[in-house]
């Protein structure tokens, strides 16, 4: 028996194009979250008297954008064809049919409100319960621009270049007024942001003021470091052991890099080689959601880690009752000496290994004392009374280890045995494993998935919008697989009406710091081989 049709069928495909695909398809899941959220603020750029075209619905531009990334779609010609051809296009476009040049302006001009519409989400799976959140972890990787790294002049060059337009379009001007007439007008085939001197000026002018800003960043951080060496020394009454910073430079090395192309973005190295690009941090929670997202231009990993606990702490704020998690992870990238003792500020436990993974070595019995050394610590700076037979029980471990010796163990040296201890310890194992399946899935599922790995726009804040959309689409994702709900939409009027009974937040909470007081621990540990010794 053949299945087959004949052209003169009536009522082919459903009535109603809404029906035309399964009930479970993720675009059903998308148009139930855009109608939730709010987009005023996309709304708001548009003029309210009545003149000029009518623009389309945020909502259906933004279920365009939504879909195209699923899809694994980035040009906006052939998305353009799609909202023709495609029926899950259609669906979410409300059977309109933008053109490619307003796809493309949508998402350019709407970076800002496209990041204040991925918090507005990630704000709402947190409070609903839906993400995990006792254990978080943050990884970052690497992501191309729309710029070669060829591109790459440096500052010498750079002047030369203007140097010689300058005196190109002097002459110019002289000929012009000497011969009285104006030269013949060429076509122009070379791109409308390189189409005359002048244009190609602002390029080169921009470009150059951007290693002069960097320049001045790198100047002022050394200033800092330099300041902060001196202090040390004049408090310890001792020069400090290594080569001191050198003193920052005011202008601009000539040899100093920018690109042209993209003056924002950097070199970034990644594990198939050298790139141009910028930074991509996100930090998820145990099921996987993406909470907090940042964009940088920065290459090392350490100094993104404060910035990321800010954009997390911002999430959190306002929330009642108030969300605490227990642990975060992240991998010897992101850890430094001010890195650890962050956990202060933020009231988190960390678990950020001083070294690579491989290197991580088997508990020891010295890794017990050091955990037991960190308690006390714990206990002292919290005011908690400790006995001396607590502290002579220590005290043995604590004079052998770190004051027996020379010199005393500064702090730097003192933390990293101690976040050594709470990595190898079984329970620093066992949550420092769930890192692997926590976070690297999201940057898989983002790369792999869905294709993105480059910007088609350039500047930071235009790729800002599309990492931002990135991590909206995979929150969105996450929650079209929700099981047992027949519709996003439906869960979330759940939610709104009975948050408590509904949907108890997932989350421990942990009031003191495991390492509070560090600042102070050579003090500590002074007094605890006192109190052994009058023992």
């Amino acid at each position: 028996m053949i299945k087959g049709y004949g052209n003169e069928q009536q009522f082919l495909l459903p009535v109603n194009a809404m029906e035309w695909l399964s009930e479970n398809d993720i675009t059903y899941a998308i148009l139930d979250i855009l109608s939730l959220l709010d987009i005023s603020k996309f709304i708001d750029k548009y003029r309210e008297d009545g003149r000029g075209s009518a623009f389309f619905d945020p909502r259906v531009m933004l279920g365009i954008l939504i879909y195209a990334m699923i899809r694994g779609e980035k040009s906006s010609r052939k998305i353009e064809m799609c909202c023709h051809y495609d029926i899950g296009y259609r669906i979410v476009a409300h059977n309109l049919t933008p053109d490619h040049t307003t796809i493309y302006r949508f998402k350019k001009n709407n970076s800002y409100e496209i990041k204040s519409l991925f918090k507005q989400l990630s704000r709402i799976i947190v409070e609903s319960g839906i993400a995990q959140i006792g254990v978080l972890a943050l990884d970052g990787s690497k992501f191309g621009c729309n710029a070669s790294l060829s591109a790459n002049k440096k500052l010498k060059h750079l002047e030369s270049e203007l140097n010689r337009l300058f005196d190109e379009s002097q002459e110019i001007d002289e000929s012009e007024n000497k011969d009285g007439n104006a030269q013949d007008m060429r076509i122009n085939r070379l791109p409308e942001h390189l189409s005359t001197n002048e244009k190609r000026k602002k390029v080169l002018i921009r470009a150059r003021d951007k290693i002069i800003e960097r320049n001045k960043e790198e100047s002022k951080k050394q200033e800092e470091k330099i300041k902060e060496r001196e202090k040390e020394e004049r408090e310890s009454g001792k020069l400090k052991r290594g080569r001191k910073p050198s003193k920052p430079q005011k202008n601009p090395s000539p040899d100093l890099k920018v690109n042209v192309t993209d003056p924002d973005s950097q070199i970034m190295s990644t594990t198939n080689g050298w790139i141009q690009g910028y930074n991509g941090q996100i930090i998820v929670s145990e099921n996987q959601y993406i909470l907090a997202a940042l964009l940088s231009d920065e290459q090392n990993d350490k100094k993104l880690l404060v910035p990321m606990l800010n954009e997390l702490q911002e999430l959190f704020s306002g929330i009642h009752p108030p969300i605490l998690p227990h642990s975060f992870l992240s991998d010897a990238g992101y850890y430094s000496y001010q890195n650890a003792l962050a956990e202060n500020e933020y009231s988190m436990n960390f678990i950020i290994p001083p070294s690579k993974e491989r290197k991580i070595h088997e508990y020891t019995l010295d890794d017990g004392n050091v955990s037991r050394m960190e308690e006390i610590c714990k206990m002292i700076s919290n005011g908690i009374r400790v006995t001396i037979a607590e502290l002579a029980n220590i005290g043995t471990f604590v004079w052998r280890s770190f004051m027996d010796r020379e010199k005393n163990a500064t702090n730097e040296e003192i933390c990293r045995r101690i976040m050594e201890a709470r990595v190898r310890s079984p329970t620093g194992r066992e949550l420092y494993r769930k890192r692997k399946y926590m976070v690297e899935p999201v940057f898989g599922d983002i790369k792999h998935n869905m294709r993105f790995r480059t910007f088609s726009q350039k500047g930071k804040e235009n790729c800002e919008g599309e990492f931002f959309l990135a991590a909206l689409v995979h929150n969105i994702k996450k929650l079209a697989k929700i099981s047992n709900i027949t519709t996003v939409g439906h869960f979330f009027s759940r939610f709104l009406i009975h948050p408590q009974s509904q949907f108890p937040l997932f989350y421990q909470p942990r009031t003191v710091s495991a390492m509070r007081g560090l600042r102070s621990v050579n003090e500590i540990l002074i007094m605890l081989a006192i109190s052994y010794t009058k023992v």
